[in-house]
């Protein structure tokens, strides 16, 4: 064990500038602490007396919102520190730490840490560094997590095509790390011999031996409520829970069963559906979804090892988001790029869009064929304009015809029944808030996304807010692609133009005679491109907010700067520009990022 403990101070980085007889020393002041699932290892307002270097299992840091509510700031795991930031301040604990599961912690002194702060300042610099990372991330995009060690995979029947899902995603994992361990009933046997008689300290010690040597520890639970069931659960830092489409949605004993022996840390959980390998579209996620509480759910395909990988990088955290901006006519460029992900098989993960952007991402998460979209979206805004002229009282447009077009593309499907994750953003006017779409009809989600102010009219909420278009708050909205998905690695699509409208032919005084600006759009002297018309200001308000801070770890930008955000009739012009950015930006990016994360 102590060889062990050397091991853990030699990968700690907070111990990283230290000499071998310095580690050597840490690593025999370190006292072996055992912390069983649910149990409090530091409490929030209690004397700062050690911090704790993690041996094994996963720990949860909770704070308080201002209202009293509890708050995950983050979940830590193997190798990682926590406790130190109260030893740095010389403050009361300023958080809870709970052990998700069964867990080793190695004990550090705060007198033998401070001492070694004094002798090595290197330490005190590192560990001011993670706390400020932690921050950082917390910021940009939920609370920082550890990737998950321990998956338990727990099907929910006995059918057929759940019965290799274990396996399946122990082989897309190995492809994604290179080392992963996949324990069912039959391996614990074989190394143990009959459960029934085997001590839970041996079981949980063999356990701890498996994680050891493997990057991701797949248990692979009974479906049904059984001491392996069990034991599977409370040692998962994240419990899959898989179903077959076609059978009842209704919840099952075995679900029941977890909540319970997990109610003391409410476990992570995630649903998987596996459909036939013929299924064109999810359908009916939402009664899936209805009677659970889970933080995501994915669709796979029997047969699709694809779909699997998809599972595997969203739960390791290595996934890959795609993200739409708004542009008005600008943003059908957002078709090449797909096209050129798709020739160059770069995957995507989880998608996000506004506006016309939320057009192309639904297709996107729906895999709609490059072909089918283009032709959907250039029917809409090309072969029959959705501009549909009334009387200005709400808009200028009816709105008729983009509903009818969203409602034609959309089939039915709600936001949940993409084969990836997707969102879309509107601006809510009642609230004065960016509104975040996940769920529900995906042709009224995007209607909001798309209703540009003042041409089309708002939407209603179910609440009754009136929404329009959510580039007016955030028209690149990767903050939200993080805060969704932990770890992802983002590919922004920017299509804004940094200057449009100017202000030509305007008079420096603010008084403009609309007659007059109507007669001068039939003087052929005057370009297109200077006419500030009140269609063109509207447009150009919604695509203005965005975080300038945060465009994605790869943001691609079409050069699409002689185009106006009406050019609806140079389609294919900006199709064509998108395709040729992507492909000019994806490839040292594809060999850099996506040859480690598939």
């Amino acid at each position: 064990m102590d060889d062990e403990f050397r091991e853990l101070v030699d990968e700690a980085a907070i111990f990283g500038s230290l000499d071998d007889t310095a580690r050597a020393l840490i690593a025999a002041q370190l006292t072996p602490r055992s912390v069983t699932g649910g149990e409090i290892l530091i409490r929030e307002g209690d004397a700062a007396d050690a911090l704790y270097l993690i041996a094994e299992g996963r720990l949860r840091v909770i704070g308080r919102r201002d209202d009293g509510t509890a708050q995950t700031l983050a979940e830590l795991g193997r190798g990682e520190i926590v406790g130190e930031m109260a030893l740095v301040t010389n403050e009361p604990r300023s958080a809870t730490v709970t052990a998700v599961r069964d867990s080793l912690v190695l004990e550090l002194p705060a007198t033998t840490f401070l001492t070694l702060v004094q002798d090595h300042p290197d330490v005190l610099r590192e560990v001011t560094t993670r706390v400020v990372g932690r921050l950082m991330r917390s910021l940009r995009g939920g609370p920082p997590t550890s990737p998950v060690a321990t998956i338990a995979v727990v099907p929910l029947d006995e059918t057929p095509e759940l019965a290799g899902f274990g396996a399946d995603l122990a082989a897309a994992f190995d492809r994604l790390t290179g080392a992963c361990t996949r324990v069912t009933r039959d391996t614990a046997t074989t190394a143990l011999g009959d459960l029934e008689q085997v001590s839970g300290a041996r079981l949980t010690g063999w356990l701890a031996a498996q994680e050891r040597g493997a990057e991701v520890l797949v248990l692979v639970a009974d479906p049904e409520p059984d001491p392996w069931t069990d034991f599977c659960v409370r040692q998962a830092d994240l419990i899959l829970f898989v179903a077959a489409a076609r059978t009842a949605s209704t919840p099952r004993r075995v679900e029941e069963y977890v909540a319970e022996r997990r109610a003391h840390v409410p476990a992570r959980t995630q649903l998987v559906l596996v459909h036939p390998a013929t299924t064109v579209d999810p359908r009916g996620t939402r009664r899936w979804l209805a009677p659970r509480v889970v933080e995501q759910h994915h669709h796979v395909r029997i047969g699709r090892p694809t779909d699997v990988d998809h599972v595997a990088r969203l739960v390791l955290g290595r996934g890959i988001g795609l993200v739409f901006s708004g542009g008005g006519a600008r943003g059908v460029a957002g078709l090449g790029v797909l096209r050129a992900m798709r020739e160059l098989d770069v995957p995507y993960d989880a998608v996000g869009g506004v506006s016309i952007g939320a057009v192309v991402g639904g297709g996107a998460a729906r895999e709609q064929s490059y072909d089918e979209l283009s032709a959907l979206l250039r029917d809409a805004v090309v072969t029959s304009s959705p501009f549909d002229v009334t009387f200005p009282a709400v808009s200028l447009a009816a709105g008729k015809r983009v509903t009818r077009h969203l409602q034609e593309g959309a089939q039915g499907l709600d936001l949940e029944d993409g084969w990836r994750p997707f969102f879309c953003v509107s601006t809510n006017l009642t609230r004065g808030r960016v509104e975040v779409h996940r769920t529900g009809p995906a042709w009224h989600a995007i209607r909001a996304s798309f209703s540009i102010p003042g041409v089309f009219p708002p939407i209603r909420s179910a609440d009754g807010d009136l929404l329009v278009d959510g580039g007016v708050l955030d028209n690149l909205p990767v903050g939200i692609m993080r805060a969704g998905h932990p770890g992802i690695r983002v590919i922004g699509v920017d299509v804004r133009r940094a200057r449009d409208l100017g202000g030509q032919g305007l008079p420096g005084d603010g008084v403009v005679s609309g007659w007059r600006v109507l007669l001068s759009r039939i003087d052929p002297s005057a370009r297109a491109s200077d006419r500030a018309g009140l269609g063109r200001i509207l447009l150009r308000l919604t695509e203005i907010g965005t975080d300038e801070d945060d465009r994605g770890d790869l943001c691609i930008r079409p050069a699409i700067e002689t185009f106006s955000i009406a050019d609806f009739g140079a389609f294919e012009q900006l199709v064509e520009l998108g395709y040729r950015a992507a492909m000019e930006a994806l490839p040292p990016w594809r060999d850099e990022v996506v040859s480690g994360s598939s």
